[in-house]
């Protein structure tokens, strides 16, 4: 099986446990980022491109398994 870096959820920043125990704290919700981009056709950009790129890493998985 092939290992991929690509994931369906760039758009949303990486937590850990401290992070998710900090967030316990944050009653306004100050801490609720996102990964951003420079423009809105920046980040349709990179969605596309990265659900071709996970959709071709479907198709290797299948291909793998059948050989």
């Amino acid at each position: 099986m092939f290992e991929t870096r690509k994931r369906t959820d760039f758009l949303f920043p990486k937590r850990n446990f401290w992070t998710g125990f900090s967030s316990i704290l944050d009653i306004f919700g100050a801490d609720k980022k996102f990964n951003t981009s420079k423009s809105g056709r920046e980040a349709d950009t990179k969605a596309i491109q990265n659900d071709w790129e996970m959709i071709g890493q479907d198709f290797r998985d299948v291909l793998s398994k059948l050989t």
